[in-house]
Order: structure tokens, then sequence, then C-alpha cells
């Protein structure tokens, strides 16, 4: 009987251990470069001429960028943007912007200062997990694959012209 317990605590441990989420350094961006190619997406560490790290990816067809916040020497970040970004279209707006940030919670629309239309989302780079920053980039593809449908919904035949920028 004595048997039946220790093996049942073992198994318990070693369930438990199976579900504990593993923590990940998400302060350090190729750190973070690395756990996005292990999650199954493309991945270039990149460094901008002021030292700023950021990565360049792809999902659903569309470039995005992860961008670095609050860092110390290109380390130490504490915070991450995924970014997206398309050419300047006439029917870019606010109006726009307003109507799919009415829409999404998480990630939220932009026109910049040249009329390009953005999409941004953030999340803290401290703490972090593997399956919490998994979460976040599947959250982040899934969401924005519903740009194009949305354009779709707002003007079918201006949606044809947007073009993801390179």
């Amino acid at each position: 009987m004595i048997w039946f317990g220790a093996a049942l605590a073992a198994f318990t441990a070693s369930a438990q251990a199976q579900q504990a989420p593993t923590p990940v350094d998400l302060t350090d961006p190729a750190k973070v470069a690395k756990l996005v190619q292990e999650l199954g997406y493309k991945a270039e560490f990149k460094t901008r001429d002021n030292g700023e790290p950021y990565i360049n990816s792809a999902a659903n067809g569309s470039n995005f960028s992860i961008e670095f916040y609050g860092c110390e020497k290109a380390v130490k970040c504490t915070s991450i943007q995924f970014f997206a970004w398309y050419k300047k279209e006439p029917w870019y707006n606010a109006a726009l912007t307003d109507k799919w940030n009415a829409k999404k919670r998480f990630i939220k629309a932009a026109i910049d200062k040249d009329g390009d239309f953005s999409t941004y989302m953030d999340i803290t780079a401290l703490g972090g997990t593997r399956e919490s920053f998994a979460d976040s980039l599947d959250w982040w593809t899934v969401v924005s694959s519903d740009l194009f449908e949305f354009f779709d919904e707002e003007d079918p035949a201006k949606a044809k012209a947007a073009v993801p920028a390179k």
C-alpha cells in the first residue's frame, strides 16, 4: 500500500511539473528572436543605426516587427510591441482606425504622419513565460489576419488596394 501512495505522489508531482509555465527571458531581444523561431515563425534579429534592437517576422502573408522598449544597452528591455504597417491609401482615415479600435481590444490601429495605416500590440517583457509569449504572438497573428477582412467590410473595392509594407 505504501508503494501505491508513493507512486501516486510521484505521478501527481510529474503531472504538476508538466503543467508549470516555462519561464523565459523576454528582456533579451536575441532570446526572444530564438523563441519566435522555436514557435515556428521567421525571426530576423536586427539592430537600428542607433543601436535599438528589433525582430522582423511574418504571418498570414504580412510582415510585422517586434520592437523593444525600455532597454539598457539593447538588453534588459521592459516592454515589447508587435507592429505592422501598410502603405498609405487615400481611404485610410481616422474614422477607419476609430472603427477598428472600437472592435478590437488588444490590437490597436493608427494613421501615422505619412498617412500609413499601422497596427500594434504592447506586452510586458517582465516575468514572461513561454506559454504567455506564445499566446500573445498567436493572438497577434490571429487578430492581425482580421485586418483584410475588416477592410473588405469597409469597402471591398478599396480593400484590394491594401498592400502590406515590406
